[in-house]
């Protein structure tokens, strides 16, 4: 789905910085409480922002589900989660990802798999109050599984096109997405739309059509636009019903699918 080696061009900084914004959550960014042991024996035992902390209940680390649980619920509203790690499960860990990278990988399978392995150190590799597979690093807060997402590529997406996707704030662009697509339905191409393109229209679904002839004239043929506001775009993705989702913002007159694949109009 990802080429292992996609161009990234003309990227907006502001688009960018939004798009991590609405689409992406980092564990970096949160407050955490982080525990460091030698099979049991603690090493470190700290706040990320050096608040004070209460570490009395936990001298050493024994079992280390509830070992985080009790450590959270010991310091309230000081830490969005713990992670207890134990060094020897952290290098092999680290020395199993490494391994199983292959440059001809597609780079959403090789980080996939990098999340996935996570679960075979539920002990040596701990968060709380969530498991590690689902707090550590950056996670996409797409509503929707890894699977889900692939199936929704393979139905909507035509091979040797382009997809483009925009997020109005009013009438402004606040957000552009343009993926271009090789024979395989791989993204090769990641980029944002030339906002100066976007002269003559004034309403958000002007410039939206502006963005699609800009892509057809740069890129693939666009298989599929989709554009919306920026709180309907936060709502869809917090969604778990993403077709009633959609169904609801196109009801209301804030979703413009063009073009759009018949199967996907049909949903809409």
């Amino acid at each position: 789905m990802l080429h292992e080696n996609p161009l990234m061009s003309d990227i907006n900084v502001d688009h960018w910085r939004n798009l991590q914004d609405l689409l992406l959550d980092s564990a970096k960014e949160k407050r955490r409480i982080i525990v460091i042991h030698d099979d049991g024996e603690i090493q470190k035992f700290v706040h990320s922002q050096r608040v004070d902390i209460d570490r009395s209940v936990v001298n050493r680390i024994t079992r280390p589900q509830e070992d985080a649980r009790r450590i959270f619920e010991a310091n309230p509203g000081k830490a969005d989660f713990i992670v207890v790690l134990d060094r020897r499960s952290v290098d092999q860990y680290f020395g199993r990802v490494q391994g199983t990278w292959n440059s001809t990988d597609d780079l959403d399978e090789y980080v996939h798999r990098m999340f996935a392995m996570l679960d075979d150190y539920s002990d040596g590799i701990v968060t709380y109050p969530r498991s590690a597979r689902s707090t550590l690093g950056l996670q996409w807060r797409l509503g929707a599984s890894y699977e889900q997402v692939k199936a929704a590529v393979e139905g909507f997406i035509s091979p040797r096109s382009t997809a483009v996707f925009g997020i109005f704030a009013g009438s402004d662009l606040w957000a552009s997405l343009v993926l271009r697509f090789d024979e395989n339905r791989r993204v090769d191409v990641i980029a944002s739309v030339d906002t100066v393109a976007l002269t003559a229209a004034s309403d958000w679904r002007g410039k939206a059509r502006e963005m699609v002839a800009w892509a057809n004239s740069k890129f693939s043929p666009c298989s599929l636009g989709l554009f919306t506001t920026v709180e309907d775009a936060r709502a869809f993705l917090a969604a778990p019903d993403k077709v009633s989702a959609l169904r609801k913002i196109a009801g209301a007159g804030r979703l413009l699918a063009e073009p759009a694949p018949a199967g996907l109009t049909r949903l809409i």
